[in-house]
């Protein structure tokens, strides 16, 4: 699908304003903050897709305009078609118009669209560099979530539902989690269980007594069965002695029966099917002596039409004239059309000539013949003209980048030149340097002495110090054991004493002369002499700084060297395709050059409109081969009617009829011969069909007749009699027996009430009114005795049900028992939950798990071949992540990189890359548009001329629409239309 117009009546800040999308597959919309970019870009999705009522109410024009528009699109089953969509209309649905009138609903354009949301459009066909912020973040897994949710539907709710299948499956259970549902069910049950089996051990008492409950219910269950088998017997016998009158009333009629002889013959409903034929039949007579008259008339008419009618080859000749005249009437319409269409035709070719103006006419057509192969020729020549203009244009071209290059290059070795350093001012800021860091050097060392120095005199303070500590304590133990000999005459004591002295002396000698040794060994260290810096840090940081620059400069100039070195191979392969060039050039004029010798009008027609021209020319080629044909039709269309007028004339000679020699005269009285013959011939026909129409309904009716006499014969023979006076005679007897038969089967009717047949037979001949009386009685008596014993066993029962009723009167066991198996069936519904859910998850994961497996390695090979052709090749490859580990890229050198180690620019570059590639390799069916909304927007000039270039190639398949505000953007996209949205004014 391609967009060629969008016409906005209302939409946002935009209204009464269209966008021409037609004259190249790659659109730039260029225009500054609030100019509008996002609201079209959004208006393309409310035509395509649609918005509900509230995002469609911020979108409506505050200068009061109709919100909506329309979408021009072309598509390769329908061709074009408009969509539009309206705010006003049909609730924001769309309708879509073809080229040729018909109308579509909402539905076709789904359809159209392959079931394409405007959620999976934005997730695939419509991004920006913000789309993707996590990709510094971006793992394995988040990489299949990615390449699922835009494979399947486009959104990005994959992330958000895998999170709520964890947190709805952590809420229903934890393996040793306390708060999940499904944990806190099981405590629950645990807890019901140990009561119902604290419950169940006072069961064993209330088993017995509900046996006992058992058994007096069958016991009393059997008297009641009993108690109404005695009642329905004494029924019976009530019965039996109601029913004596009605036995006396049935041997009365049996006697009367056998009166009457033992078998009448007489048909069923005999009399009533007498009357209904005779009634039938009376009719049917009468219709037929009608019958017979009409049959005579019509046959008396049907000889006076053939004594008048005319002989049937006359008919048939004037038949044929008359069917001819239709033809010879065409015809005369036909020749009518050939001499008006011959003079159209001649006026078109004259006109056709006129309009190519290249000297041919009407005479020249026929001598100009046009090969099979001219057309291909022409063509070819026309091709290979084209081509060669391109290839010319494109050669100049890059000629001119080329010197524009060179040119470029030298400018920059000259900047360059100018900017390096003189031998001697490099040697001096060396000198300058080296001299800094000697003094750099010497001043480090200084303070380095000072500081030993230092720490020299506290360390010979503390060992002073400490020596003259410890030389008077052995002084004062000295003195303190020299008392104490004295005080106990103790002659050991003076020798310690003499120990402490010697040895306090001793060790305060021995550190003062350590002392001593260490001082001289340090001052005999040579200290360089602290002398005033000859270079400031100011200058050597200059100094610094210009040999740095050289460095950079030196280098810089290397590779310039380098780059017209290639300028210079490119100017050598420039030259050689221009010597190609101008051969193919000879050699294609001298091709052209055989045609004009051929066809020698082509001089006045640009080779590139030769196959405008062939077509013209064969159209006209084929319009004059049609006047001859013309020609031909009306010679052939006049012949005819001079023919048909000749065969007119001899059949009125023939018949010796009179009449003018206008044609049409002749006909009206050719038509009304026709006419008067078929009339006659006509009611000749329909007199025969009466006639057979009368004979066969005469037959009908005999029939009928025939069917109700032999039903008469029937009855007579059914009641065994021949004539219809000894059949109603017979009727009577019958009648008398019947109704005999109908009392007698009335009362026994009445005895069905108290007995079946059988019993009141048997009755009837062996029971009499004493044995009823005493039977009745007797069941009256034992029906008493019964229910005395029914009355114990009900208190029984009743004694036994009180006792049942305490030991239910606590209803804990039932509801614990109630409980547990409710709190059971609640439990295996949650877990039924939980295992869906769990069921979904793991689906989910495997979804993701086949869809990286199939897609990653396409998709990371895409992605790096346009991340390759971004960087000029700095990075070969894209890396996936695998496991935690983020994306990597690897450049030219194998050195691999985090994606959180390359700059902005280039992670957006990494992300257009991975978007372009997740779009080719995923979208094989959708053939929408790109929308590309600021996306290059911390691209380089170069890296943005490089993925322009590949935006173009994709443009070639596939319509892209790109928004930017960025100025130098525009600047670097070729072969294409630029819009700028402030006044909508197009620049190609």
């Amino acid at each position: 699908m391609k967009i060629i117009r969008a016409t906005i009546d209302g939409f946002g800040k935009w209204y009464d304003t269209s966008f021409d999308f037609s004259t190249s597959k790659l659109t730039c919309l260029y225009g500054e903050n609030e100019s509008g970019k996002s609201t079209l870009h959004t208006f393309i999705l409310f035509i395509l897709f649609g918005l509900p009522p509230k995002k469609r109410a911020f979108y409506r024009p505050k200068t009061g305009a109709k919100m909506g528009g329309r979408l021009t699109v072309i598509d390769e089953e329908f061709g074009e078609y408009t969509i539009e969509r309206f705010d006003e209309k049909r609730n924001g649905a769309a309708a879509c118009y073809t080229s040729d009138g018909r109308y579509f609903d909402e539905a076709w354009l789904k359809e159209r669209l392959n079931g394409m949301t405007q959620q999976t459009y934005q997730s695939i066909y419509s991004f920006s560099a913000a789309d993707l912020a996590g990709l510094k973040e971006m793992d394995e897994e988040d990489l299949g979530d990615v390449l699922l949710s835009i494979g399947l539907t486009g959104s990005k709710n994959i992330y958000a539902i895998e999170r709520r299948l964890d947190t709805q499956l952590a809420d229903l259970f934890k393996p040793y989690g306390k708060k999940p549902v499904i944990n806190q069910q099981l405590a629950t049950i645990d807890d019901l269980f140990a009561s119902l089996v604290t419950d169940q051990k006072n069961e064993a008492t209330y088993q017995e007594k509900k046996e006992a409950e058992h058994r007096l219910t069958t016991e009393i269950q059997y008297i009641k069965d009993h108690i109404q088998q005695e009642k329905m017997d004494l029924s019976a016998s009530e019965k039996q002695l109601q029913a004596l009158p009605l036995l006396h009333q049935n041997r009365h009629y049996e006697q009367q029966l056998a009166e009457y002889p033992t078998s009448i013959p007489f048909p069923e409903n005999g009399l009533k099917r007498m009357q209904v034929l005779n009634e039938q039949l009376l009719p049917m007579k009468s219709e037929q002596s009608v019958l017979i008259g009409n049959q005579k008339k019509y046959q008396k008419n049907q000889q006076q039409l053939k004594a008048d009618q005319a002989t049937g080859d006359d008919y048939k000749q004037a038949k044929e004239l008359l069917e001819q005249s239709t033809t010879y009437i065409e015809a005369k319409k036909e020749l009518e059309k050939c001499y008006e269409d011959k003079k159209k035709v001649s006026m078109q070719i004259e006109a056709a000539l006129n309009q190519l103006n290249v000297g041919i006419t009407i005479d020249d057509l026929a001598a100009i013949t046009l090969p099979f192969h001219i057309e291909s020729t022409w063509n070819q020549l026309a091709n290979n003209t084209n081509q060669f203009r391109l290839e010319a244009d494109q050669l100049e071209q890059e000629e001119q980048i080329a010197e524009k290059q060179r040119n470029e290059l030298k400018k920059e070795q000259e900047e360059i030149d100018s900017q390096l350093l003189t031998d001697q001012h490099v040697s001096e800021c060396t000198e300058m340097v080296r001299q800094y860091n000697q003094y750099t050097y010497r001043q480090s060392m200084l303070d380095d002495t000072k500081r030993k120095q230092q720490k020299w005199q506290r360390i010979k303070k503390q060992k002073e110090k400490s020596s003259i500590t410890m030389m008077i304590a052995s002084l004062v133990l000295a003195i303190l054991c020299g008392a104490i000999g004295w005080l106990f005459s103790n002659n050991s004591l003076f020798g310690i004493t003499f120990i402490f002295v010697v040895a306090g002396i001793g060790q305060w000698l021995w550190g003062k002369r350590s002392i001593h040794e260490l001082e001289q060994m340090l001052t005999s260290e040579e200290v360089p002499s602290a002398t005033h810096p000859v270079i400031t840090k100011a200058q050597y940081e200059k100094a610094e700084s210009l040999l740095a620059m050289q460095k950079d400069n030196e280098a810089e100039l290397e590779k310039i060297y380098d780059q017209i070195k290639e300028n210079d191979v490119q100017f050598i392969k420039l030259t050689e395709r221009r010597n190609v060039l101008d051969i193919k050039e000879a050699r294609l004029q001298q091709q052209i050059n055989e045609q004009y010798e051929i066809y020698p009008f082509l001089k006045e027609i640009d080779i590139s409109y030769w196959a405008q021209f062939y077509h013209a020319l064969h159209d006209v080629r084929k319009q004059y081969a049609k006047t001859e044909e013309i020609d031909r039709q009306c010679s052939a269309l006049h012949e005819s009617q001079q023919d048909f007028q000749s065969a007119m004339n001899r059949f009125f000679q023939e018949k010796n009829w009179e009449s003018s020699h206008e044609m049409n005269d002749q006909l009206d009285i050719l038509e009304t011969f026709v006419s008067d013959y078929q009339h006659k011939r006509e009611l000749i026909e329909q007199y025969d069909d009466w006639i057979r129409e009368n004979i066969k309904t005469q037959e009908s009716l005999k029939q009928k007749m025939r069917v109700y006499e032999k039903k008469q014969e029937s009855l007579y023979e059914a009641a065994n009699v021949t004539t219809e006076e000894e059949f109603f005679q017979q009727a009577t007897q019958w009648e008398g027996k019947q109704d005999v038969l109908a009392k007698l089967a009335d009362v026994n009717n009445q005895l069905a009430v108290f007995f079946s047949q059988t019993k009141w037979e048997t009755f009837n001949k062996e029971v009499q009114e004493q044995e009823l009386e005493t039977k009745r009685e007797k069941h009256a008596i034992s029906i008493e005795e019964l229910e005395a014993d029914l009355d114990v066993k009900r208190q029984q029962l009743a004694d036994l049900n009180a006792d049942l009723a305490n030991m239910e009167m606590s209803e804990t066991y039932s509801k614990t028992l109630h409980r547990f198996n409710m709190e059971k069936e609640q439990l295996e519904s949650i877990t039924r939950n939980w295992a869906v859910l769990k069921t979904a998850k793991e689906l989910l994961r495997e979804t993701k798990r086949d869809y990286q497996d199939k897609y990653v390695t396409r998709v990371m090979e895409k992605a790096s071949d346009y991340f390759a052709t971004i960087t000029n090749n700095a990075y070969k490859q894209v890396l996936a992540p695998t496991g935690k580990q983020l994306f990597q890229v690897v450049s030219v050198n194998d050195i691999h990189y985090m994606v959180k180690e390359l700059s902005q620019g280039t992670i957006d570059q990494l992300y257009v890359s991975l978007r372009i590639a997740i779009s080719e390799v995923m979208s094989k069916k959708h053939h929408l548009p790109f929308i590309m909304d600021d996306v290059f927007v911390h691209f380089d000039v170069c890296r943005t001329e490089r993925i322009m270039e590949i935006i173009t190639e994709i443009a070639k398949n596939q319509q892209v629409i790109l928004f930017t505000c960025k100025q130098d953007q525009i600047k670097t996209v070729y072969q294409t239309e630029i819009v700028h949205l402030e006044n909508t004014v197009r620049i190609s």
